[in-house]
């Protein structure tokens, strides 16, 4: 993807972005500046382990930076992204890929903890980074085409059996992508979503657990090709999300091979 003069030296925060997609992600914007990966480096979301240290200097060694943030805690979130903003004078995308996944029971047997933990971590997370970032991009001309991005999930418009938090919290990131584009117009910053479909990724890997499987593929079998994507096949359509401009405000774009339709 060719990029023009008017992104030559765009600056990105990936909220979540440490491994999987979010790494993929920095790897691509990279390319068309600098890049800051926030992430929660270490411990776990109910049961759900956070990308780690190797993780991140995976990052680090290919000369993006890394900061340890916790996406959930608002002020922590502002301060980072504050602070990367003043450092490089301009701010004009912002990817929030932070998520995790817990379940295997139905929704009456689900805990709170549980529903609350991944609220937090895939919905609230987008909300932080969203509430964060805004005031910095509204500061950016149109030409630029400063953008907010939400990593949701085809569970983010579908039920799926035994993963009644995980969908409902996707549901909730789906909307934060609709508030705040709602919120936006008039203005030179762009909101919008792409909605993975089974990726070759940690999450995708816990998911196979959850449901007592041995071989990730079979949790595929829905989508074009039957395999799970290449986390840079996903990030190749957030870029294009990045850098779209206003054609993409509001939507959610597919990123999921046709899962469930094809």
């Amino acid at each position: 993807m060719s990029s023009g003069p008017e992104d030559a030296a765009r600056v990105a925060v990936v909220g979540g972005g440490a491994r999987g997609i979010g790494a993929a992600v920095a790897r691509r914007l990279a390319a068309r500046g600098p890049v800051v990966v926030l992430d929660a480096l270490g411990g776990e979301t109910v049961g759900y382990r956070h990308a780690a240290d190797i993780d991140a200097q995976a990052l680090r060694d290919s000369g993006i930076e890394v900061r340890s943030v916790d996406l959930r805690d608002l002020a922590a979130t502002c301060a980072a992204v504050d602070e990367v903003t003043a450092r490089y004078g301009r701010l004009d995308v912002a990817v929030a890929c932070a998520s995790a996944i817990a379940g295997g029971s139905p929704l009456w047997e689900t805990s709170s903890d549980l529903r609350d933990g991944l609220w937090a971590a895939d919905a609230t997370t987008a909300w932080n980074l969203a509430s964060a970032t805004v005031p910095h991009l509204l500061a950016r001309p149109a030409a630029d085409r400063p953008t907010v991005c939400v990593a949701t999930s085809v569970a983010g418009d579908r039920g799926l059996y035994g993963l009644s938090a995980y969908v409902v919290a996707k549901h909730a990131a789906v909307g934060v992508v609709r508030a705040l584009a709602a919120d936006l117009v008039g203005t030179s910053v762009t909101a919008c979503g792409v909605a993975p479909g089974a990726t070759d990724t940690e999450m995708l890997a816990a998911t196979a657990r959850i449901y007592g499987l041995d071989d990730v593929h079979e949790l595929a079998q829905h989508q074009h090709p039957p395999r799970p994507f290449d986390p840079d096949d996903v990030a190749a359509v957030i870029e294009f999300g990045c850098t779209a401009g206003t054609s993409v405000h509001g939507a959610i774009l597919p990123a999921d091979g046709g899962f469930g339709r094809a």
